[in-house]
């Protein structure tokens, strides 16, 4: 059976593999033998991607949306891993939007509560919004109790992020509001200058 651990080093490979591709790169064209590297290099990374970038490959990914109990467990074990690698964030976007609509037991429930939670702790990501969207109806009465807890504390990131949660998981239109205005505060500090809402 797959594990948390297992999931993160999957990742962890899939990174070095992306990097052997990246470092080779850049020398390919110096003779054929650093175009043959480079080209191994690729070739690995693409006949292990599957294997490693999802527990059981996209054959069991695409399971998930038919309720299958296999999938859905691999994909509540892969959020809450929280793996980090080439296509993983949209990976995460997938599972957040499709796992609110399948048929989840309390203790998988609990476990993206806690996945929910750790998002509070770090930047805003692409899968931030799906993982609010699904919070909305996965989220239980003490999960919005700690979300709560969490945007009391102000002046820190981490209680903008829980409003953000708040916001978006209680009413979508609002949401999208507030996320047109991150996207605005981090033009201006990118292009303008001034603070974002939401950096760590």
């Amino acid at each position: 059976m797959v594990t948390v651990k297992q999931i993160q080093e999957n990742s962890s490979e899939l990174r070095r593999l992306n990097e052997r591709i990246n470092t080779t790169f850049l020398s390919r064209s110096n003779s054929p033998e650093l175009r043959a590297e480079w080209e191994r290099a690729c070739a690995e990374f693409h006949q292990r991607f599957d294997a490693l970038a999802f527990p059981g490959g996209s054959e069991r990914l695409s399971r998930v949306r038919a309720n299958d109990q296999t999938a859905l467990r691999a994909a509540v074990m892969f959020l809450e891993a929280d793996p980090y690698h080439f296509r993983s964030g949209y990976l995460k976007e997938y599972l957040w939007h499709w796992l609110q609509h399948c048929s989840l037991s309390s203790s998988d429930r609990a476990r993206l509560e806690i996945a929910a939670l750790l998002y509070l702790d770090r930047r805003i990501s692409r899968e931030f919004w799906s993982m609010c969207k699904a919070m909305a109806r996965l989220g239980r009465a003490d999960f919005w109790s700690r979300v709560s807890a969490r945007a009391q504390v102000t002046g820190t990131p981490e209680a903008v992020r829980a409003l953000c949660l708040l916001t978006h998981g209680a009413n979508v239109h609002a949401g999208a509001n507030l996320r047109r205005t991150i996207y605005r505060s981090w033009l201006m500090r990118k292009y303008g200058g001034g603070p974002s809402m939401h950096s760590s």
